[in-house]
């Protein structure tokens, strides 16, 4: 069986969208996102590892449309709605948050589980008495748990799953 991620599209989204990008990653989606970056380099990099461009800007995705790199424009300003154009546009299949599905907001690498006993040095006493699973970047050795963030998340998606 292959892997499923695989299958799944890769984004490249606009400086203008890094909440969507967050969140995507949270979601388990490979999203690449630079707060500052040319529309050239980002059409070069997109191209070169065949990633959807999500954008606002008009001019970005005529230019990338140019070199048939897949984009997605958002015309919406709502957030949730910003989700529904990438949803259909896309055809993503899994909308929701799991710690072992998601990627590390901060740098986009996979992340792992992690035992909380490796980590109690490294997170507050509250934080550690009030959650049991603990993930970790591959890449930057961020920590995460399912805090009040990923609760405000999960009822984000679960609003986006009901429209």
């Amino acid at each position: 069986m292959p892997d499923e991620e695989e299958n799944e599209p890769t984004f490249f989204v606009d400086a203008m969208l890094g909440n969507i990008a967050n969140k995507l990653r949270l979601m388990g989606y490979d999203s690449r996102y630079l707060a500052d970056i040319e529309d050239d380099e980002l059409i070069t990099l997109a191209k070169i590892d065949n990633r959807i461009i999500i954008s606002r800007d008009k001019d970005l995705i005529r230019k990338a449309l140019k070199y048939d790199i897949k984009s997605i424009f958002i015309k919406n300003k709502e957030e949730i709605e910003q989700f529904r154009e990438i949803i259909n546009k896309s055809n993503l299949k899994i909308i929701k948050i799991d710690g072992h599905r998601a990627r590390c907001p901060k740098c986009n690498s996979k992340t792992k589980l992690i035992n909380k006993k490796n980590i109690q040095k490294k997170i507050p006493d509250r934080v550690l008495d009030f959650n049991d699973k603990f993930w970790q970047c591959k890449n930057c050795d961020q920590i995460f748990w399912e805090g009040t963030h990923i609760k405000n998340l999960q009822k984000f998606v679960g609003q986006l799953n009901e429209r």
